[in-house]
């Protein structure tokens, strides 16, 4: 599984921090549980990472475009943080 790593400034901008590739070496863990677990032991509580959706992860490793790529980083920062906002974390 795939994490996208990120802050919020206090202006309210996103910046990329890390992409996070939360599989085990061993096939354990496939879906990244236990390091999201991890994550959320933080200070944040684990609300500065979005996981990446198969699909959004598929079109990711198909595209040889920095512009299709940043489009989907963007795209799964700033539907995490609406859904983050939501519920209001």
């Amino acid at each position: 599984m795939l994490f996208i790593e990120y802050d919020v400034t206090e202006d309210g901008e996103i910046e990329l921090v890390a992409l996070i590739n939360a599989v085990e070496e061993e096939g354990e863990d496939p879906d990244g549980e236990a390091w999201l677990a991890w994550r959320r032991s933080h200070e944040d509580g684990g609300h500065g990472c979005a996981p990446v959706p198969p699909e959004d992860l598929a079109i990711m490793e198909a595209t040889q475009d920095p512009e299709e790529l940043a489009s989907v980083v963007d795209r799964v920062l700033l539907a995490d943080r609406r859904t983050k906002e939501a519920a209001g974390t």
